[in-house]
C-alpha cells in the first residue's frame, strides 16, 4: 500500500472510529468532575510531584470547590506530574453518572478506546463505549486482549509504507540523542525515552504506545501522524512539537 493511500485509509477509518465515539467522552473536561485524580491518585516526593499523597486522600492543593488551588503554577511548584496527567474523560463520565467508584475501570476503558480510534476499529471502539456504562475487571481485560491485535495490526500497516523502519521496541534510549532521525514508521512501543532528544525527528507511521518520553524533547519533531500518541505523552514532555506537529485530535 502506497503511503498516499495509508493516509487516506487512515484519515476515513480514523473517522469513523471517532464516529462511534458518541456514548463515550475521551476529552478531560475538569469543570464536569470533581477532582477526583486529585483525591483517588496516590503520587509519592520525586521530580513530578512535590510530595506524597496517598490513594484516597485529597490533594493539600484541592479547594472546597473541587478545583486546584495552584493549577496556573504546577511546573513552578514542583508538580509537574499533574500537568501530564489525563484521564481520557473517565472523571467527568463517572461524576455525571454518580459512578465515583468506577473511575479507574473507566479510565482502563477509554484509554483504550483512544488507541481503538486511532487504530480506526470502530467495532470494538463502540464495545468499549458500552462496557463503560457498566465496567468489570474482567470485562477489561477482555477489552484489552482483543485490542492487542487489533492495535498491533494497525501499526503493521502504517509502517508498511516506510522502507529500512526501525524497530527500538523495548529499547532503553533513555537521554540518547536522536535530533533529526528519520524515525518514519519506527517501532518505539514501550520504549525509554526519557530526557531524549528527538527535536526534528520525522515521527509519521512510529508506534508510540507506551513510549516513556518524560522530559523528552521533541521542539520541531513531526508527530502528527504517530500513532498511540496521547496527552500524557505530550504533556511530559519538556519540548513540545508545534502545533503543525501535534497529531490533529491532541491540538489546541
Amino acid at each position: 500500500m502506497s503511503l498516499s493511500s495509508w493516509e487516506d485509509r487512515r484519515a476515513t477509518t480514523l473517522h469513523r472510529a471517532c464516529a462511534s465515539l458518541s456514548v463515550v467522552d475521551l476529552v478531560a473536561d475538569c469543570s464536569r468532575c470533581v477532582g477526583l485524580c486529585c483525591v483517588l491518585l496516590p503520587f509519592q516526593r520525586s521530580a513530578d510531584f512535590a510530595f506524597d499523597k496517598a490513594a484516597g486522600e485529597p490533594c493539600r492543593h484541592l479547594d472546597d470547590g473541587h478545583r486546584c488551588r495552584i493549577h496556573a503554577s504546577l511546573l513552578e511548584d514542583g508538580m509537574r506530574g499533574c500537568v501530564a496527567y489525563d484521564c481520557f474523560g473517565a472523571g467527568q463520565t463517572v461524576t455525571e453518572a454518580d459512578r465515583l467508584g468506577d473511575f479507574h475501570l473507566v479510565e482502563q476503558v477509554h484509554e483504550i478506546a483512544w488507541y481503538l480510534a486511532d487504530a480506526g476499529d470502530s467495532t470494538l471502539t463502540a464495545d468499549a463505549g458500552r462496557l463503560a456504562g457498566s465496567p468489570t475487571a474482567e470485562g477489561v481485560a477482555d477489552l484489552r486482549a482483543r485490542a492487542v491485535p487489533v492495535l498491533r495490526a494497525a501499526a503493521e500497516r502504517a509502517r508498511a509504507a516506510y522502507v529500512g523502519w526501525r524497530d527500538l521496541a523495548g529499547a532503553d534510549l533513555a537521554g540518547a540523542d536522536l535530533r533529526d532521525e528519520d524515525l518514519r514508521g519506527a517501532s518505539l512501543r514501550g520504549t525509554v525515552l526519557i530526557g531524549a532528544g528527538l527535536d526534528g525527528c520525522d515521527l509519521a507511521g512510529a508506534d508510540m504506545l507506551g513510549a516513556d518520553v518524560r522530559g523528552a524533547s521533541m521542539a520541531g519533531a513531526d508527530l502528527s501522524r504517530a500513532l498511540y500518541v496521547t496527552r500524557r505523552q505530550l504533556g511530559s514532555l519538556r519540548l513540545r512539537p508545534d502545533e503543525a506537529g501535534t497529531p490533529p485530535r491532541l491540538r489546541a
